[in-house]
């Protein structure tokens, strides 16, 4: 039986848990796109980026440019609740925050900051450039509130957190009270452990088998978080991806049933939406001949409900021939209303010049040609 290896938990309930999982049901649905835009119903505003950076009402559909001639911005960065809208100003290397209508506020990039990213509506989480010298070199954060300047350290110090200068997980909820890293030492093993900070305890802990370039991506309101992880117990099996959510006290839910209907599966990244009813993500899919690590495969859109247990294939590309472990794309990036969704598709050789920015509304099953060659970065509420 393929399962997902948890140490802290008594086998015998998980392959319970496992089993006693009806397996979900997969649909399809293929929309044309459409690029007469009166039809499109929306609302908010979308942040969209390419050569130059756009802001975009979806009310009047009027698109205006936010970057000047020679001020490219990047680290992009949008608030749980869509109130707000981060990145950095290269010009004037200064952070500046926005609210979807027109600039906030502006904060000099201090010598240590790297990018930032939101906790909550409030507080954003910054890390801090370390010295490239060691594999369990101590990650620093700063939490920041940007409006009151209120701030402190966090360091993650943390059993066995697996430190690589390019590449680390460490996920915080918005409340700062957990956390989930890759813990492990340069041989192994590997975890993603859910640790708690109050209790000072590991509260669970996943087995990543195979790829250890997966993000655990929390909920809005803190109380849960999802990530796909590898079930295959033998090499027959890679790669067999299922998306997983686990609670804060640690209970695992394995919420897709995808290698039942696919003989080799594998989810590159997912977003929830805003009420934490859907979970979009990018799959890739093999049927004749089994990959191996690095194998590539185009991506597809994948869209979770959890309500129902359906997974709907909307039959939309994202990347092509893109790589097991490794995505350009981001995730999809939801509508403040849950909605909508609006994703980057590649339709030519080369993944940026040759895209499309598309806005799928999963309740109409209609999708709207939004630009071309522009990555959605973020979308606010309306002002």
């Amino acid at each position: 039986m393929k399962k997902i290896h948890n140490p802290l938990l008594n086998n015998i309930f998980l392959v319970f848990l496992l089993a006693s999982c009806s397996p979900a049901k997969i649909i399809e649905k293929c929309p044309d796109i459409e690029t007469d835009l009166s039809k499109l119903n929306s609302n908010g505003t979308l942040i969209l980026d390419g050569d130059e950076t756009y802001q975009m009402d979806m009310s009047s559909l009027v698109k205006t440019q936010l970057s000047q001639p020679g001020n490219n911005f990047y680290f992009f960065a949008a608030s749980p609740e869509h109130n707000w809208i981060s990145y950095i100003s290269g010009k004037t290397d200064e952070l500046v925050i926005g609210d979807g209508n027109a600039q906030a506020k502006l904060l000099p990039m201090e010598e240590d900051w790297s990018y930032a990213k939101w906790l909550n509506e409030e507080q954003l989480i910054i890390d801090l450039i370390q010295e490239e010298d060691s594999f369990y070199t101590v990650s620093r954060f700063l939490v920041l509130n940007p409006f009151t300047n209120e701030r402190y350290f966090l360091d993650a110090n943390y059993p066995e957190v697996f430190y690589d200068y390019w590449y680390r997980v460490i996920e915080y909820n918005k409340n700062i009270d957990q956390v989930v890293y890759l813990q492990g030492g340069i041989s192994g093993p590997f975890y993603y452990t859910l640790w708690g900070i109050k209790s000072n305890s590991a509260l669970t802990q996943l087995d990543p088998s195979g790829d250890m370039h997966v993000s655990p991506r929390w909920t809005s309101d803190g109380s849960r978080f999802a990530m796909a992880l590898n079930l295959f117990s033998n090499p027959e099996d890679f790669p067999s991806y299922e998306i997983f959510e686990v609670s804060r006290d640690g209970k695992i839910n394995q919420l897709t049933h995808l290698s039942d209907y696919y003989p080799w599966f594998y989810i590159s990244d997912l977003s929830w939406s805003p009420e934490n009813r859907f979970i979009a993500f990018w799959y890739s899919y093999w049927t004749d001949v089994q990959p191996w690590f690095y194998d590539s495969a185009d991506r597809y859109l994948g869209i979770l409900d959890l309500k129902t247990g359906v997974t709907t294939n909307y039959c939309f590309r994202g990347e092509l021939n893109a790589e097991i472990g490794l995505n350009i794309y981001s995730p999809p990036l939801w509508s403040p209303d849950g909605r909508q969704v609006v994703f980057r598709s590649q339709v030519g050789e080369h993944y940026f010049l040759d895209s499309q920015a598309i806005l799928l509304d999963i309740i109409e099953n209609r999708a709207f040609l939004i630009g071309e060659a522009l990555e959605p970065v973020g979308w606010l509420k309306a002002p």
